[in-house]
C-alpha cells in the first residue's frame, strides 16, 4: 500500500469520524411558554421608588447596617465566595491544556568500584552528568479543549450567580427576622399592658367581693384571665431570644456576642416592587441565571465527550545532555522532534457511554431549568396573591376589634346593671387582647410579604436607570 493512500484512507476516516460526531449541540430552550404577564400587579407601581438596595425602602439605618454586616461576614456566603475562587481556579487549569507544556530535568551519578585480592588492592570510580527538556503540545483538532474553557468558565458563571443569589436571599431573611424580633416585642409589650390592666380588673374584683358586689367566680375567673396573659410571656421572651441568636448567625457574629436591635416600631409605608414581567424573571432572577449557564455548560460537555471518540494530533520536542563532567554538561546534545496520531480501536464503549452520560445530565438540567422557572413564576403569583390578601385580612381584622370593643362596652354596662354575668364582659375583654396581639402579628406578616416580593423577582436595578435615596432619606 502506497503512502499516498494510506493517507487518504486516514483522512476519510477522520472526515467520517467528524461528520458524524461534531455536528453542534443545540441550544436548549424552555420546555413551556412563558406566560404574558401576572395575574395580579403590584398597587400604584408608578410609586414604586427606584433603589439599588431593596431594603433601604424600609427607611431603616439599623437594617441597612445588618443587611451589610452578614453580607461581609456571612457563613453561606463565605463558603460561595470560596466556591468562586475554586471555579477560577478550575477555569485556569483548563486553559493551561491550550497551551505548550515544557518540563525538565537534570541528575548527576557516581559509581565507585573497589576491587582486591590477596597481593592488590584498586578502587576506581566515575562520574556521570545528565539532563533533558522535554516538550509537549496537543493540538485541539476537534474543539475538546476550547470546549472544556467554554464550560468551566461558564461554571465560573453559575457560581457568580449562585453568590448573588444567596445575597438576596440573606438581606429577606436578616430584613424578615428582624420584622419578627420587632412584632415579638411589640407584642410583649401589649402583652406587660394588658397584664397591668388584668392585675387592675382583679383588684376592684376582690374590692367588690369583699363588699358584696361581685362572687367568687367572678374573682376566681378574673384570676384565671390574669393567670394566662403571664402564662404567654416567656413564650415570647424564648422566641425573641431565638430571633437575635438567628440574626447574629445570618450576620456571622461570633458565638455569644449579642446582637443589639433598637427600633421598636414596626416599619410602615414600604411600597411592595413592581413585579414586571414573566419574562423579566429570566434576566433577573440569579437562581435562573444559575441553572441557565449551567445547561449551556452541559452542552459544552457533550462536544467535549464527542470530541474525546476522536484521535489526538499531538507534538513533542527533546534535548537530552550527557556527559562525565558537569561543565561539558551542555556540549554533548541530542535533540529529536516527533508527533503522534492517536486515538481509540476498541475501548469496549467506554467514551460513548461518557457521551450519553452527559447528555442525560444536559437532559437532567434543561427540566430543572424549567422547574426553576416555573416555581419562580408561582413564587411571585403567590407573593401578589399575598399582599393584597393579607391587606383584607388585616381591614377585617381591624373591623373585628372595633366590634369586639363595642361588645365589651355593652357588657360592662349589663354587668354593672346586674344584667349578665361578669364572665360575658371578661370573654369579650380576652378577645380584644387577643385581636391586639395578632394585628401586630400580622401587620408585621403584610411587611414580610412585600419583603417576600422582593426575593421572588429577583431585584435589580433595572438598567440605564439612576439609583434614587431610600423613602425619607436625607
Amino acid at each position: 500500500m502506497s503512502r499516498l493512500t494510506l493517507y487518504f484512507i486516514l483522512g476519510s476516516l477522520l472526515m467520517s469520524f467528524g461528520c458524524k460526531t461534531l455536528d453542534p449541540e443545540p441550544v436548549p430552550q424552555l420546555t413551556f411558554e412563558v406566560p404574558e404577564t401576572f395575574s395580579a400587579r403590584a398597587e400604584n407601581p408608578d410609586d414604586f421608588p427606584l433603589i439599588q438596595e431593596w431594603w433601604q425602602s424600609l427607611n431603616s439605618p439599623e437594617l441597612d447596617a445588618m443587611i451589610q454586616m452578614g453580607l461581609d461576614k456571612n457563613y453561606d456566603l463565605n463558603v460561595s465566595k470560596a466556591r468562586i475562587s475554586q471555579a477560577e481556579a478550575s477555569l485556569e487549569k483548563e486553559r493551561a491544556q491550550l497551551k505548550p507544556s515544557l518540563g525538565f530535568s537534570l541528575g548527576g551519578d557516581k559509581k565507585q568500584t573497589r576491587i582486591k585480592n590477596s597481593q592488590t588492592r584498586s578502587n576506581t570510580g566515575s562520574h556521570s552528568w545528565d539532563g533533558s527538556l522535554t516538550g509537549a503540545y496537543t493540538v485541539d483538532l476537534w474543539g475538546e479543549a476550547r470546549a472544556g474553557v467554554e464550560a468551566k468558565n461558564l461554571a465560573l458563571e453559575a457560581a457568580n450567580q449562585d453568590l448573588k443569589d444567596a445575597s438576596l436571599t440573606l438581606s429577606t431573611e436578616i430584613a424578615q427576622t428582624w420584622v419578627n424580633l420587632i412584632s415579638v416585642r411589640s407584642r410583649k409589650k401589649i402583652l406587660e399592658n394588658q397584664i397591668k390592666i388584668n392585675t387592675t380588673h382583679l383588684d376592684l374584683q376582690k374590692l367588690r367581693f369583699l363588699h358584696g358586689k361581685a362572687s367568687a367566680l367572678d374573682v376566681s375567673q378574673q384570676r384565671e384571665a390574669l393567670a394566662e396573659a403571664l402564662s404567654l410571656v416567656p413564650l415570647l421572651e424564648k422566641e425573641a431570644s431565638e430571633l437575635l441568636n438567628t440574626l447574629g448567625f445570618l450576620m456571622g457574629t461570633p458565638p455569644g456576642v449579642p446582637v443589639q436591635v433598637s427600633t421598636q416600631e414596626l416599619p410602615t409605608g414600604m411600597i411592595p416592587a413592581e413585579p414586571g414581567l414573566p419574562a423579566d424573571l429570566l434576566a433577573n432572577r440569579s437562581d435562573i441565571r444559575a441553572v441557565r449557564v449551567r445547561l449551556l455548560s452541559a452542552v459544552f460537555d457533550v462536544e467535549a465527550a464527542k470530541a474525546d471518540l476522536l484521535p489526538s494530533f499531538t507534538l513533542s520536542a527533546a534535548a537530552l545532555f550527557s556527559s562525565g563532567s558537569l561543565d561539558l554538561l551542555f556540549q554533548n546534545w541530542v535533540a529529536s522532534l516527533g508527533a503522534a496520531f492517536a486515538g481509540p480501536l476498541f475501548d469496549g464503549g467506554l467514551r460513548q457511554a461518557e457521551v450519553k452520560r452527559v447528555r442525560a445530565k444536559m437532559d437532567e438540567l434543561i427540566h430543572l431549568y424549567a422547574r426553576t422557572v416555573a416555581r419562580a413564576i408561582k413564587e411571585v403569583e403567590d407573593s401578589l396573591v399575598g399582599i393584597r390578601r393579607q391587606k383584607e385580612y388585616i381591614e377585617r381584622l381591624t373591623q373585628e376589634l372595633d366590634a369586639a370593643r363595642l361588645t365589651l362596652k355593652d357588657a360592662r354596662v349589663q354587668y354593672l346593671n346586674g344584667q349578665t354575668s361578669y364572665l360575658n364582659y371578661l370573654t369579650a375583654w380576652v378577645g380584644i387582647e387577643r385581636l391586639e396581639r395578632q394585628l401586630v402579628s400580622e401587620h408585621a406578616n403584610l411587611v414580610k410579604e412585600k419583603i417576600v416580593l422582593y426575593r421572588t423577582i429577583g431585584w435589580q436595578l433595572p438598567e440605564n436607570k439612576t439609583a434614587t435615596p431610600a423613602i425619607g432619606a436625607e
